[in-house]
């Protein structure tokens, strides 16, 4: 069973200038209808089976807005114990699948698909430590780093990730993009040819989660609004989520998106730097994960989880009468990015390409740079 939808991309497309970007997906309110009128305990169970993509982070998401709900009186009973460890293993899983495999595809390098096998196998055994042995839960978070920053040291950066976070300017980021023989350095090297400033767009990048404006520009809309899920904004404007977003004021980051504005060229490099970071906080600091899984009662019954992914801010609201889910409402990242006026459709509008097999693959580049957690289609059809 999935509830899972697609994202639809029509580009209005003249033979050289894309004039229009029209955005729609399926997925929003499916979890709603499938969860209305069950036990908290029954849903938490269900959720990470419907999301084929960020089933950790979904069923973190869940479990945590549910216990938030239930508060005190018992009807927490039998949900699951929430592990931002396995949350952060997935989205490292995530994000290094976009960096060996999607991009490169976009930009006709052959994929290392092999290289995947033993993350999700490093991955797979961590999560399942983790529900065999909570305590033990901090030591295999950082096995599993150090698992997953061996390959990453070998297929993605070339040295070892610390190292390579010594690379605190744009130039010295250039100079390892266009020498260093790993596969997304060869990508990045060939999206700064053939399209530079791909996707670059002036959405504005969500605050951060502790800002507390983000109490009084998100939350009364979500609670207010049943449609709010379908376009989210910020205080009344979409705003772009994902590693670019949480590392805005990185020094590496900062000055890319000074150069560069905020195109799919930094988004992959946020990736980079979001990668190493968490790789080598993990291992430093035995399997902590702060900040990623948080909760909020909001008022009796009712909760608010926010769980970090590799795709950005997944919200997830409950509410709770009788003992059985009387409303439920997703925001996942896809809905922010993917916004109809959002990151994807000012980034793209405007885009030029000599043929239409060129436009599509440099939206799909667009598209997985910006990384919907549900699959897409593009369509193109003339523009009068």
């Amino acid at each position: 069973m999935s509830i899972e939808g697609e994202i639809t991309v029509t580009l209005h497309w003249d033979g050289q200038r894309v004039h229009h970007v029209g955005l729609a997906s399926t997925r929003p309110l499916a979890a709603a209808r499938v969860l209305l009128g069950r036990a908290p305990a029954e849903a938490a169970a269900l959720v990470p089976r419907l999301y084929a993509l960020c089933g950790q982070a979904q069923g973190a998401a869940c479990a945590a807005a549910l216990r938030a709900a239930a508060g005190h009186d018992g009807e927490a009973e039998g949900l699951p114990e929430v592990n931002a460890g396995a949350v952060v293993l997935e989205a490292l899983q995530e994000t290094l699948w976009r960096l060996l495999i999607d991009a490169p595809r976009s930009l006709s390098l052959p994929p290392q698909a092999a290289a995947l096998a033993p993350v999700r196998a490093a991955v797979a055994q961590a999560v399942a430590a983790f529900k065999a042995h909570p305590d033990d839960s901090p030591a295999a978070l950082a096995a599993a780093a150090g698992a997953l920053g061996k390959i990453a040291r070998e297929q993605v950066y070339g040295e070892p990730p610390a190292a390579w976070l010594a690379r605190t300017d744009p130039a010295a980021f250039d100079a390892w993009r266009d020498t260093a023989a790993t596969l997304p350095a060869r990508a990045l090297a060939r999206l700064a040819v053939t399209a530079p400033g791909l996707c670059r767009s002036d959405t504005a990048l969500m605050p951060g989660l502790d800002d507390a404006a983000w109490w009084s520009a998100v939350v009364p809309a979500l609670l207010q609004d049943p449609l709010f899920a379908q376009a989210p904004t910020w205080g009344g404007r979409p705003v772009e989520t994902g590693a670019l977003a949480r590392l805005q004021a990185q020094p590496l980051v900062a000055a890319l998106i000074a150069r560069e504005g905020h195109s799919a060229a930094t988004r992959f490099a946020a990736r980079l730097v979001e990668l190493a970071t968490l790789l080598v906080d993990l291992e430093s600091s035995q399997g902590s994960a702060p900040g990623w899984v948080r909760a909020w009662t909001l008022s009796d019954g009712t909760g608010l989880a926010a769980v970090q992914t590799a795709r950005g801010l997944l919200m997830h609201h409950a509410r709770l009468a009788r003992g059985r889910i009387a409303d439920y409402r997703v925001v996942a990242p896809t809905e922010w990015n993917f916004h109809p006026q959002g990151a994807l459709f000012r980034g793209i509008v405007g885009t030029e390409a000599p043929d239409e097999a060129t436009l599509r693959s440099r939206t799909a580049l667009a598209v997985h740079a910006l990384d919907p957690c549900v699959g897409f289609r593009i369509e193109v059809v003339p523009h009068a």
